[in-house]
Parts: C-alpha cells; sequence; structure tokens
C-alpha cells in the first residue's frame, strides 16, 4: 500500500478484462482510498484497451507478471470459473489477498484446498457473493431475524433467463464451466443461506443437462427444522428472479435478489412496509469489506466466509453427481 496523507492507498489488480472487471473499476472509483493499477489478460490487447478505457496503468497479457511487477495488495479475479482455482493459487503464491467473481470454486476439493492454503498462509480470501452486501437483502434478513413473519415454514429464491442456443458462448460452453449452478444458482444458494442462516438437515438436487453437456436448469431444496426452502435456476427458461418467505404472521418478498434495491414486508392485519436502497454500483459493498478486512489482518469475511464457498461447491458436487 502507498501513503496518501495519513491514509493509505489499497492498490488492486484485476485478472481478466470482460464486463464484470468494467463494474470493479468503476465501484473502486466511487470508494476512498483504493485504486485499480494493473490489469492482465491473456492478450494483451484486451487488456490494453480495457487499461484506456478504464484509466488503468498497467496492461498485462500474464498474470504471474502482473503479480511481480506491479506488486499489487489485492487482486480480483474477474475470469470464467474454469480458471478461478488456477488464478487463486497462483496468489496465493505471492501472498496476494483475493477477491474471486462467483461462482468462486466448481467443486468442493477445490474450494477446501483453496481455503486451506488461504489460513495457512494467513492470507484474505473471499468470494465475491457481492449479493449477500446489497441493503434490500439486508433488511430483508433483518426482518426474517427479528422474527417479522413469525416462523418461516417455505421459502423460495428463483433466478432464470434465455442463455440462447450459441455452444460457444461462456453459458453454454462446458470447457469454461458453463451452466447454471456456476452462473446464477450459486446465488439461489448462497443467498438462501444466507437468510435462513440455521442447521441444515437434507439437501436434495434435481438438474437438466444442456445439448452441449452443461447444467441448464435446476432445483435445489433444503430442509431445515420445521422449514423448507427451495431454490429454481434456469439459463433456459425466465424465471420472476424473486425471493419470497412465507411465514404463519405475514410474507417477506425481494424482487430481484441477486442485484436489486427493494424488500417488501406484509404482515397479517398491517399495512405493507417497502424498503428501497439507491445504490448505483452494488460492489462498492464487497470492496470495501475485502480491504477491510484485509488491514486488519483477517483471511475471511464473516458475511461471505469461506464456509459459504465450501458448502456451495460442495453442493455443485450433489447436483452433478460427483462424489465431493
Amino acid at each position: 500500500m502507498i501513503f496518501m496523507g495519513q491514509e493509505k492507498i489499497f492498490r488492486f489488480a484485476i485478472m481478466g478484462a470482460g464486463g464484470i472487471a468494467e463494474k470493479f473499476c468503476d465501484a473502486v472509483n466511487r470508494l476512498e482510498n483504493m485504486e485499480v493499477i494493473a490489469v492482465a489478460s491473456k492478450s494483451l490487447d484486451r487488456a490494453s484497451r480495457f487499461a484506456k478505457k478504464n484509466n488503468v496503468a498497467q496492461a498485462y497479457d500474464s498474470y504471474e507478471e502482473m503479480l511481480k511487477d506491479a506488486d499489487p495488495d489485492g487482486v480480483y479475479i474477474a475470469t470464467t470459473p474454469n480458471y478461478h482455482f488456477e488464478l487463486t493459487m497462483l496468489c496465493l503464491d505471492y501472498k496476494k489477498p483475493v477477491l474471486c467473481e462467483k461462482a468462486m470454486m466448481v467443486n468442493g476439493e477445490e474450494a477446501r484446498l483453496v481455503f486451506q492454503r488461504s489460513k495457512e498462509l494467513g492470507v484474505f480470501v473471499m468470494e465475491g457473493m457481492w449479493s449477500r452486501f446489497l441493503p434490500h437483502n439486508k433488511i430483508a434478513k433483518q426482518w426474517l431475524d427479528e422474527g417479522k413473519i413469525g416462523n418461516v415454514e417455505l421459502a423460495e429464491i428463483n433466478i432464470g433467463f434465455q442463455a440462447g442456443n450459441d455452444p460457444k458462448n461462456r453459458f453454454n460452453n462446458p470447457d469454461l464451466a458453463g451452466g447454471a449452478a456456476t452462473d446464477i444458482t450459486v446465488y439461489c444458494f448462497e443467498l438462501m443461506t444466507y437468510f435462513l442462516d440455521r442447521p441444515v438437515k437434507d439437501i436434495h438436487t434435481y438438474m437438466i443437462q444442456s445439448e452441449t453437456g452443461v447444467d441448464k436448469t435446476e432445483q435445489i431444496s433444503i430442509l431445515y427444522d420445521n422449514c423448507i426452502a427451495n431454490m429454481h435456476a434456469s439459463i433456459a427458461a425466465k424465471l420472476n428472479d424473486e425471493a419470497v418467505f412465507y411465514g404463519t404472521e405475514g410474507k417477506i418478498v425481494v424482487p430481484l435478489v441477486h442485484y436489486g434495491q427493494e424488500c417488501s414486508l406484509y404482515r397479517d392485519r398491517e399495512e405493507p412496509v417497502h424498503f428501497t436502497d439507491q445504490t448505483e454500483n452494488g460492489f462498492i459493498y464487497e470492496i470495501q469489506e475485502m480491504v477491510d478486512c484485509v488491514k486488519r489482518g483477517e483471511v475471511e469475511s464473516k458475511v461471505t466466509p469461506h464456509e459459504m464457498t465450501i458448502r456451495c461447491a460442495t453442493m455443485f458436487d450433489q447436483l452433478m453427481g460427483r462424489k465431493g
């Protein structure tokens, strides 16, 4: 880190030069005492164009060379999921804190190895499940924790869109770890276990495979004590993209749960309560969380802990019929 007056400037480097990395740059620019100093891609031309467009000083065609030369304080991994394990381990080799895009790991073994290494080295690592930090989701969780709708009997999260039929796009390409699980089911599962943070009795998974071999539509069911949580995700069909929690005294509805700005509380015989947030770039919260944790010398976030990613990646194993 470099100093500006009495404040340390946290310097990020980015691995991957796609659209999600641009959103990350915009978020960093909205925060104080942070900057993006370097970007790397397999293509130097792509990295250079990204750097010019987003006012990033250095561009590289080697991820390792960037780590050695730019010497960042932290790294944001914005590649497709098939590279996440390799690049996270590379960052750990150089003892660089990591914020990695979701889905961070595609199987339980990778997740366990990464976080074991993180703890051994004392280096911070976090999956970028930014939706857990969004104000509307924090409010909905607060209502649930406060018992505003009594005992939660049934919960559901549905997220789905049509990714098209191009076998080479990142959603349909198995070589890029495509499929619904790594793109949107990860939201369903990691948000449900955020809202309902309680012991799990059982998990059942169901999956339909596409012609390219990726998972295109799935259902995940979690059995809690006195509550059933169902999640549906699809890259083949449009779903209503919302979370609903049904309780003995009302319900909570969260539209666009993974990126929205609203939630509503409906209690029996009372006027509804509506919450609306005006955040322009929701990435700011996870970035601030990472920087704060690194400055405190922590290896994981309490909001998006290592166990969250391990549980989700292990669920992927069950979904795909793999032995975790």
